[in-house]
């Protein structure tokens, strides 16, 4: 009866404002139902022969919803040089609304107007008019007007040009003050250039003095780590939306400066590109251990937790690395293999290991192989763990067991035997079946088999399908057996022998041709296989004569047979003729 009053009386817990509870706070909605609009013009819109001005777009949508056009309507004397896009989203009242922007660089190389007429792009699939904007290049010599500013643009400055594949190197992106010495953040920085990786979590942002053509101005200074993932020459620029005085990460502030007030106003910025020359890592002279380590490193002397141990007791190995180069992707090195060492490596950024003897043989815990590249140099640099010296003792593990009858009574101890110091008969090393080189031959073996009796079924199916080719091979295989028979009978001077098995073996060539049984067939059916030239020249005279003799032992009076000697040549070169054809 007490547990509904008790419950009502309980305080609800405090929940801490973690990220999570803020996620679950309602946030503005994204305005993409109002109508979209765009703008175009040239900063400044008023330059001398040469000088440079930036022609801007500006839709209100995302940046892929604008189909925007390769090749611009520009009039001729208009030299377009570098050009970028990006996107923004603005906070408004109650929602955002993205904004994306279309750069292009311009020069103008004679005096005169040039005009960029609107033309008509599609965004979401709906027509939006670009409107035109004039570029008005001043004759040579004449003077600007006293409210000129020059467009504003940002600096790039990097800590080297000259770079191996991998290694890291830093980016500062400045936006120097503006009219009045204002301040203005920088959002949504962006690098552009092929095969470069940015790390975002190692960004700084400060508020800070800087030389600017010989001059010290507070400028924004944005800091970035960069690594180059492809080799060869990179043209490096950055661009960024100045937004006011939204500052969206912490910053440091060195010297008095100017933040401006009221809504920011989004302009999209570039900066000229840096050429960057990247270098693959040389191939030659490299050492074991090398996990990508880039930069001038140091270690100092490893430390073990003890250098006295039992078999199966844990000790760590401390490693400490320092340097000159980025230690934020700093890999240490890879815990090697040994059959006499348990070695278990901590996650990374830690360098320590865990080592475990198996053995009381061991007398050094494992060199551990690292190296790191220094691109001062150019070389290799041997960064390699030595042994360092241990005495490990069997103390506590049993040398004697104990032994139990049929009815559980503990016997006489049994001490265990020493470790062979040779290996069997049987067993030639420790390296198991399956890690064995015949073994892999061994799993062949099933597939070898399975790919032969495939063939064998396709042959199979193929000479069912074709029955006369089975015919044409057994009548080979039995010619030859008699042609063997041919030439024994002919060495022992047997002429009717030798007569009665050349006729067989004539009728046994011919055959599959009709296909009929040799015993039914006559010389004419032999002579029908023959060329005509043949048939009416010696091998013609050759069949004759041979089945004219092998007939007359059905005659009722002896008839004289064909001389052996005679014969001989003119069969084997009919036979040799006939299992041509087959």
């Amino acid at each position: 009866m007490l547990t509904p009053v008790w419950l009502s009386a309980q305080v609800p817990p405090h929940l801490p404002n973690s990220g999570l509870i803020q996620l679950q706070v309602a946030q503005p909605a994204v305005d993409v139902s109002s109508p979209v609009t765009a703008t175009a013009a040239f900063d400044p819109p008023i330059v001398l022969p040469g000088g440079k001005s930036f022609y801007r777009v500006n839709v209100n949508a995302t940046e892929s919803a604008v189909e925007w056009p390769e090749a611009l309507p520009a009039p001729a004397g208009l030299e377009f040089g570098a050009k970028a896009r990006g996107m923004i989203t603005q906070s408004q009242i109650n929602s955002y609304r993205p904004l994306a922007t279309f750069l292009y660089e311009v020069t103008g190389a004679a005096a005169g107007r040039y005009t960029i007429t609107n033309f008509a792009v599609k965004v979401a699939g709906e027509p939006v008019e670009i409107p035109g904007a004039t570029l008005e290049v001043l004759p040579a010599g004449s003077s600007l007007p006293a409210d000129y500013a020059p467009p504003r643009r940002l600096l790039l400055e990097v800590t080297a040009t000259n770079l191996f594949l991998g290694q890291p190197f830093r980016v500062r992106v400045l936006l120097p003050s503006g009219p009045g010495g204002q301040i203005a953040a920088l959002r949504e920085i962006q690098l552009n250039g092929e095969g470069m990786m940015i790390d975002k979590n190692a960004m700084r942002q400060a508020i800070e003095p800087v030389n600017v053509q010989g001059a010290l101005r507070p400028a924004y200074v944005c800091e970035l780590l960069v690594t180059p993932i492809a080799a060869g020459p990179v043209q490096l620029s950055a661009q960024g939306f100045s937004a006011g005085s939204e500052f969206t990460a912490p910053i440091s502030i060195r010297g008095q400066v100017s933040l401006p007030g009221g809504p920011p106003k989004y302009q999209l910025l570039i900066s000229d590109p840096v050429a960057i020359q990247v270098r693959p890592l040389p191939v030659d002279g490299e050492l074991p251990g090398f996990t990508g380590a880039i930069g001038k490193f140091f270690s100092d002397p490893p430390h073990l937790s003890a250098d006295r141990l039992q078999v199966g007791q844990p000790v760590q190995l401390k490693l400490t690395f320092h340097g000159e180069g980025d230690l934020t992707r700093f890999v240490p090195p890879t815990a090697p293999r040994s059959r006499d060492w348990q070695i278990i490596a901590d996650p990374p950024p830690a360098t320590t290991f865990t080592f475990i003897p198996l053995t009381d043989e061991v007398q050094a815990t494992p060199a551990i192989p690292f190296s790191c590249f220094d691109p001062q140099t150019g070389k290799f640099e041997d960064l390699s763990v030595p042994a360092i010296p241990v005495t490990v003792t069997g103390t506590g593990l049993p040398v004697e067991l104990p032994t139990w009858d049929d009815q559980g009574k503990a016997g006489a101890p049994v001490k265990l035997s020493r470790l062979a110091t040779a290996p069997g008969r049987l067993a030639s090393s420790m390296k198991p079946l399956q890690q064995q080189v015949w073994f892999v031959g061994l799993q062949a073996l099933p597939v070898a088999g399975l790919v032969a009796l495939l063939f064998w079924d396709r042959r199979r199916q193929y000479l069912a399908a074709h029955p006369e080719i089975v015919r044409r091979m057994r009548a080979r295989r039995a010619l030859r057996r008699l042609r063997r028979r041919l030439e024994a009978t002919a060495d022992a001077g047997n002429a009717a022998e030798y007569v009665h098995l050349a006729a067989r073996a004539m009728s046994l060539a011919v055959a599959p041709h009709y296909p009929a049984d040799p015993l039914a067939l006559v010389g004419g059916d032999v002579l029908a296989q023959l060329e005509p030239a043949a048939r009416n020249g010696q091998a013609g005279e050759t069949v004759r004569a041979v089945f004219a003799a092998a007939d007359a032992q059905y005659a009722g009076t002896p008839q004289p047979g064909p001389e052996l000697a005679a014969i001989r040549t003119g069969v084997e070169a009919v036979l040799q003729k006939l299992e041509e054809k087959l």
